[in-house]
């Protein structure tokens, strides 16, 4: 499967959410959706799944703009942060519901799931907890076996354990029937090593895509006197400065270049420290 971002923009009355987005990204992978509160990600996934259309531009799948096209949507699964199921629904008449829309449902798998997250079928969903209505999501995400499965903070109230249940299954699923899975999450330090490729959102504009392996050749972090740092960022895009006491730390997306500079120091910087980085609201310009 492959989406394509054609210069999108969405705006609402006194906001504009996206502006002028562009990428192309193709499966089967595990996309890490990235970009703090605010950012634009859920703005976009929402039209991804064709529940609005853009103010400009257009998302396509192999092609075919989503908006509108059911035969492509069926083929889209978005789990998202809440509002997934009816409160007056069981359990088992929100997965029923959900397997009419997928033509590739797992019933099987779906109940088998139900068991993993010790979920009873009868309950409803207005009974459960907050972890408990992410299982339900979890398990309709990989239970739908959509080509394109988007989940959007997906195991808000899980512990730990469940958490581990989600990146497991996410391995396996990956393994056994490949897709296209975005995920978009705050817990990066957890989910990072799952990535295969990066995009990273910020203030509604594209500000990085990446397979996962290059990042650690493009955004790294350099320390020192202002006066070294200064002359050693010379010529990169700055993302991220800041001085504190007598050292400034910059984090810069080199493009691969190397830094040649002396009494410095780089290192790497996580996606984690990253996502931090930019809700600081202290980047310069943009990157790609």
């Amino acid at each position: 499967m492959i989406i394509e971002a054609r210069n999108v923009s969405k705006s609402y009355t006194h906001k504009q959410a996206l502006e002028n987005i562009n990428f192309t990204i193709e499966g089967p992978k595990i996309i890490g959706f990235l970009g703090h509160n605010g950012a634009g990600k859920t703005t976009f996934l929402n039209m991804l799944a064709g529940l609005f259309s853009a103010t400009e531009g257009e998302i396509c799948v192999n092609g075919e703009n989503v908006f509108n096209a059911p035969h492509v949507l069926s083929e889209i699964c978005f789990v998202a942060e809440s509002g997934n199921f009816q409160d007056e629904m069981t359990v088992a008449q929100s997965l029923k519901a959900n397997s009419f829309f997928y033509p590739k449902w797992d019933e099987d798998f779906a109940k088998e799931l139900l068991q993993v997250f010790a979920l009873n079928p009868k309950d409803k969903v207005k009974s459960l907890s907050k972890g408990m209505v992410s299982a339900l999501g979890i398990i309709t995400g990989f239970a739908s076996h959509a080509a394109i499965t988007i989940f959007d903070e997906p195991y808000i109230g899980l512990d730990a354990a469940g958490r581990n249940t989600f990146y497991d299954l996410l391995i396996e699923q990956q393994a056994e029937n490949p897709r296209l899975f975005l995920l978009s999450t705050h817990l990066i330090d957890e989910a990072s090593a799952l990535f295969e490729e990066i995009l990273i959102l910020h203030e509604g504009k594209l500000l990085l895509q990446k397979d996962a392996d290059e990042w650690p050749q493009h955004v790294v972090a350099v320390k020192g006197s202002p006066n070294h740092v200064e002359q050693a960022i010379e010529g990169f895009e700055v993302i991220y400065k800041q001085s504190f006491m007598h050292e400034m730390t910059a984090v810069l997306f080199t493009n691969g270049k190397e830094i040649e500079a002396e009494n410095i120091t780089i290192g790497s910087v996580s996606l984690q420290d990253m996502l931090v980085y930019l809700s600081k609201k202290k980047k310069v310009g943009s990157t790609r």
